[in-house]
């Protein structure tokens, strides 16, 4: 992991760079909503997302994205839903589309702060949410936290971005219940990643929707909508087939930010890209260490036998490297009855 983020320094360093220019363009913004939801937070019992720590310890987390490909897994998640190994994370822009079809997650999580993150809950019978933890960012848009009917949990994301800074961890003190700020890994996606990982204690991961690109030169942002994020240009990038796709800058920063942070934790738990589409845990020099390639009905099975023996399957037609398994594995390569 250690030469593949030195492959991508660059990447990482306007990673950095993208995320303090989006805090003091916003900072003003930030600190007004942390203030507003001072009075939810005390109001909601001040219950934080550490609080959850180990609550799911040794099953499976299901990070569900919100691009196109997520509408050829919806029977799966349906099924999946019930099973309580698993814990089914979504984020706020896939909400609605999930219960819609029918399909209710375990948690949701909120970060942005921006009046536009409402529009996701436009039409949504919030009745709907209250069975639905949300994991709300100290700043996140107020009025979705508001009409929240289920129960809520707070996060404090670092930042270094003062005098706000300074003001949150007073206001919120002692922040996240424990005095420290949790990671901000550039969107909200990866942020529920980490939750999975340092809060949850899940040990296998398993990514859905989660393309990080576009099919092709039309196709939108979001499975259910067009988004301004549509009209941002588009360069070609190596799909998980070895194909050709498209993706962003925005989009290959939030690739690159996950890969590394699971390189990070490469040791805690197993992961798995069942989004079946897109550009995640792959390069033009192949999959990525650490990442595996599997369709959702096999990722599942391999889950189950993970939490069952401790282990995966191995491919009946090569070995797999354990360490660091995706190193041959590829989308399709274990095949089971």
């Amino acid at each position: 992991m250690v030469e593949y983020a030195e492959r991508h320094e660059g990447w990482m360093g306007y990673a950095k760079l993208a995320a303090e220019a989006t805090g003091e363009h916003g900072s003003a913004l930030w600190e007004e909503n942390t203030r507003i939801n001072r009075k939810l937070f005390r109001e909601s019992g001040k219950r934080w997302a550490a609080e959850l720590e180990d609550a799911h310890k040794g099953k499976t987390c299901v990070m569900i994205g919100a691009s196109p490909a997520l509408a050829n897994q919806l029977d799966e998640l349906r099924e999946l839903q019930h099973d309580k190994d698993f814990v089914l994370f979504a984020i706020s822009c896939n909400v609605k589309y999930l219960l819609d079809s029918g399909i209710k997650p375990d948690y949701v999580i909120t970060v942005d702060p921006h009046h536009s993150q409402g529009d996701f809950f436009d039409g949504l019978d919030m009745a709907l949410t209250k069975d639905i933890t949300l994991i709300a960012n100290v700043f996140a848009y107020p009025q979705m936290l508001e009409i929240w009917q289920g129960p809520l949990r707070w996060l404090a994301l670092a930042s270094d971005i003062e005098p706000w800074m300074t003001r949150l961890q007073k206001w919120y003190r002692p922040v996240n219940g424990i005095g420290k700020l949790f990671p901000a890994l550039s969107s909200q996606y990866n942020i529920g990643i980490a939750i999975a990982i340092l809060i949850f204690g899940c040990g296998v991961i398993i990514f859905v929707g989660n393309e990080l690109s576009y099919k092709d030169k039309k196709t939108t942002y979001y499975v259910d909508r067009t988004d301004e994020k549509d009209e941002y240009k588009r360069e070609p990038a190596v799909d998980i087939y070895g194909g050709v796709v498209y993706t962003s800058r925005m989009l290959f920063t939030l690739k690159i930010v996950s890969e590394w942070f699971i390189g990070q934790m490469a040791e805690a738990a197993w992961f798995f890209n069942c989004t079946e589409a897109g550009i995640f845990g792959v390069s033009k020099s192949g999959n990525e260490p650490n990442i595996w390639q599997l369709t959702l009905k096999n990722g599942v099975a391999q889950a189950k036998q993970i939490m069952r023996a401790g282990q995966p399957f191995l491919s009946e037609t090569r070995s797999i490297d354990v360490v660091h398994p995706n190193r041959t594995a590829r989308l399709g390569d274990i095949v089971y009855d």
